[in-house]
């Protein structure tokens, strides 16, 4: 079982890779799709939302970054995504408590 620090690390590599790659910019070679990133935004965001005691005033802006994330590159709107990804990532993710 992962502690809460874990998945905050994971959390802010995934979004890193999110940041820089998604949705179609994925190298060939690398084991993450964009489908397996998405897919581990929402598990870990999920599991950490559950379990944070001390920053829960980021939740909801979290929550709407991510949706945002989502729909602009379903949309095809990648840059608009990314930007998305990155004030998440901005937040300093990993001292999330």
């Amino acid at each position: 079982m992962m502690s809460l620090s874990d998945k905050t690390v994971d959390f802010s590599g995934a979004l890193a890779i999110a940041s820089t790659d998604a949705p179609d910019d994925y190298p060939d070679w690398g084991s993450t799709t964009y489908a397996s990133n998405m897919e581990d935004l929402k598990d870990l965001w999920a599991e950490i939302r559950a379990t944070l005691k001390k920053d829960l005033d980021k939740v909801p802006f979290i929550d709407a970054k991510l949706q945002e994330a989502f729909f602009a590159f379903d949309s095809g709107e990648k840059e608009k995504g990314r930007k998305a990804i990155l004030a998440i990532y901005n937040l300093e993710v990993k001292k999330l408590r």
